[in-house]
């Protein structure tokens, strides 16, 4: 089972934080609240609101959630105040970074044609303690201009958060 609040721990942690820090080498400021992580902001980087997704294991796709059991929209379906999403795999030595606005145009205008081409094979399920969270799994081949592929440089950066 998935726990949410687990799982935004882990997102705020130290170590998630380090992670991100191999790739980008500009200031990143992580003091947000939670209202800013529930509208899509985990991070802002030179006035870009960055959200952040982290997967334990590398696929050759993105998983968007694209709703719940309980009726909610998932955060594809959402209107989010982020500039990018900036997706990456633990141990894995590649982030993509995707521009918003040409993700959720890309969903909105293809997910028919996903659900057409995949069926629901790619529909994976995610059980949270008061509701199911859908996911699709959109293969990188299908995402083609709309996002950037970036490796890390090599040395992990000391603490690049906003100091208060």
């Amino acid at each position: 089972m998935n726990n949410y609040d687990k799982q935004l721990k882990q997102s705020l942690s130290k170590e998630d934080k380090d992670f991100w820090c191999n790739f980008i080498d500009k200031t990143i400021d992580w003091d947000v609240n939670l209202n800013q992580e529930y509208d899509g902001i985990d991070a802002i980087i030179e006035n870009k609101n960055i959200q952040f997704k982290l997967r334990e294991k590398y696929y050759n796709d993105i998983l968007i959630e694209f709703s719940h059991s309980n009726g909610e929209r998932g955060w594809i379906n959402k209107l989010q105040k982020c500039d990018y999403i900036i997706y990456g795999w633990r141990n894995y030595n590649k982030i993509f970074i995707f521009d918003w606005e040409k993700l959720t145009y890309f969903w909105n205008n293809n997910q028919v044609l996903l659900f057409k081409k995949y069926g629901k094979k790619n529909v994976q399920a995610a059980i949270n303690k008061n509701k199911i969270t859908y996911n699709y799994s959109i293969p990188f081949k299908e995402l083609k201009d709309i996002y950037t592929v970036k490796e890390t440089r090599g040395i992990a950066c000391i603490d690049n958060t906003k100091t208060k």
